[in-house]
């Protein structure tokens, strides 16, 4: 969350300092989405490689069709919230 600060307003992560920014609302909004997207992403990757203590990662790796269905439906999911004109300006 403090990349996702640094980058979206201005090099800024204290709270005193984004709120002295412009527009500082719009600027937490889109670090709080980039934040968002990559911790839907590290979950992601997290599933795959905690799928086996003995087996490397890249064994099997789409042997599991469920977990597979589970990936795509949140990647769809993650997308949905952020381009989706509702959700992306009123929830996210």
């Amino acid at each position: 969350y403090i990349c996702a600060l640094l980058l979206e307003c201005d090099g800024a992560f204290l709270q005193k300092d984004i709120e002295s920014l412009a527009n500082a609302n719009e600027h937490i909004m889109s670090a709080r989405t980039v934040a968002f997207i990559s911790l839907v992403w590290s979950e992601n990757v997290r599933s795959y490689t905690s799928r086996s203590f003995n087996k490397p990662v890249w064994r099997n790796i789409f042997g599991n069709k469920d977990m597979q269905k589970a990936i795509v439906l949140a990647q769809l999911a993650l997308y949905c919230a952020v381009l989706i004109p509702y959700f992306s300006d009123m929830i996210l």
